[in-house]
């Protein structure tokens, strides 16, 4: 890794276990989109969203936009959706 994908990564671990994932899970997640971002691959996690709220129990604030399903905008996401690399349209950038 550089010095920019160290960073990133570094940031990465904060923000993940800030939302909730233990190390383990957030260096798996840094380490998968480290790769996401050398192969080019313009997906996105929900963790990386800034529309994300909550940590381990996650909500979207972009809900409508994002086109998450109504029942789902006060329920908690499922996991197994925060961590599916996808193209969201409510997506809101937060640094890195």
């Amino acid at each position: 890794m550089n010095t920019v994908e160290i960073d990133t990564f570094t940031a990465r671990l904060s923000r993940f276990t800030d939302k909730g994932l233990t190390l383990a899970d957030a260096e798996r997640e840094a380490d998968r989109l480290a790769i996401r971002d050398r192969e080019n691959d313009d997906r996105r996690l929900c963790l990386e969203c800034a529309h994300l709220h909550g940590a381990g129990r996650w909500r979207c604030g972009n809900w409508h936009r994002a086109e998450v399903a109504a029942q789902l905008k006060d329920a908690h996401l499922p996991g197994a959706l925060v961590l599916t690399l996808q193209r969201c349209p409510g997506f809101g950038a937060t640094t890195p």
